[in-house]
């Protein structure tokens, strides 16, 4: 076992509902985990029959990232997803106990939560700020159509509103006006607010040390 920080993100679906995670993310699981290689640290797993997962990475740079990925992967349904941090070795570092660390803090949200974080480094209040604004992320995304949805998904892969058309066999001006409806600009900031606040600060060896300010 590598003696690295690993993280924990256990996702499922938010509320009611008679769909099994793990049939809607079948299809789409392989992408995420390909798109997440270079920092993954096993695959996606699927617990209490397939109804939630888990992801174990080493870079909590990229958490908010997978669970936008997962999100859109399991759109129109929303998620909840919980993130825990686990030593670098140990018996506590290891996959499975990293994975019931991160399942038991998702069975303990609460119904309005959406990104629920455990990490040395946060504070509990800027974690609730965390919590709002991915709630912000997710009712952005679950106001889309699938013509946005295939949009944003295009654009994430692409980069350029010309190779996105080319891909939808539509104009540019409509790929823009997609971009527009799906509020593109608030995502990212989103986004780009989330992965900078998620990257823990470089500490020594010993885990784990409060982060001072």
């Amino acid at each position: 076992m590598s003696k690295q920080q690993r993280y924990g993100l256990a996702f499922r679906f938010s509320g009611r509902t008679k769909h099994i995670l793990q049939e809607q993310l079948r299809h789409k699981s392989s992408q995420i985990e390909a798109t997440f290689s270079e920092s993954l640290l096993a695959n996606i797993n699927f617990f209490k029959e397939g109804k939630c997962g888990v992801v174990i990475f080493n870079n909590p740079g990229i958490a908010f990232d997978i669970s936008v990925a997962l999100q859109e992967a399991a759109w129109p349904n929303p998620l909840q997803h919980a993130l825990c941090a686990a030593p670098p070795a140990g018996a506590a570092g290891q996959d499975n106990a990293v994975q019931e660390k991160a399942i038991k803090l998702l069975l303990k949200m609460n119904r309005n939560d959406v990104f629920k974080i455990k990490l040395t480094s946060q504070p509990g209040h800027d974690a609730a700020m965390a919590n709002t604004i991915a709630s912000l992320h997710r009712t952005i995304v679950l106001n889309f159509t699938q013509t946005r949805l295939d949009a944003v998904t295009a654009y994430r892969k692409h980069g350029r509103q010309a190779d996105v058309a080319a891909k939808l066999n539509i104009s540019q001006q409509a790929v823009s006006q997609m971009m527009l409806g799906a509020r593109w600009k608030q995502l990212k900031s989103a986004e780009a607010t989330m992965r900078e606040w998620l990257k823990e600060p470089k500490r020594s060896a010993l885990w784990p040390i409060q982060a001072k300010l």
